[in-house]
């Protein structure tokens, strides 16, 4: 371990307390995946990510990496046509436990 995680958990300062799996598309649109929390402090060295205010539907699911798969699936062929939102172009936030 190189104390990333460490030096995260220090910066934790908001309401939303714990560390965070985030993907979105960056600017080359390729897909990435982010360890991040959120903040207030300066970034440092860290990659700063700027979440635009959105309306965001919370699911909730525990057990393996498979199992968060499936719920995902779920959530995009079976509660998302049905639910009257679309899709926005913006990170998808997976909280994934506290520190």
């Amino acid at each position: 371990m190189d104390g990333t995680i460490a030096r995260l958990a220090e910066m934790m300062d908001t309401p939303i307390y714990g560390l965070m799996g985030v993907s979105t598309c960056n600017e080359k649109d390729e897909w990435e995946y982010l360890v991040a929390v959120s903040t207030t402090k300066e970034k440092g060295d860290f990659e700063e990510l700027v979440v635009p205010p959105s309306t965001w539907a919370v699911f909730y699911e525990e057990g393996p990496v498979i199992k968060m798969q499936e719920l995902e699936t779920r959530i995009v062929t079976e509660w998302l046509p049905t639910s009257g939102y679309e899709y926005a172009n913006a990170p998808e936030t997976v909280k994934n436990c506290a520190v």
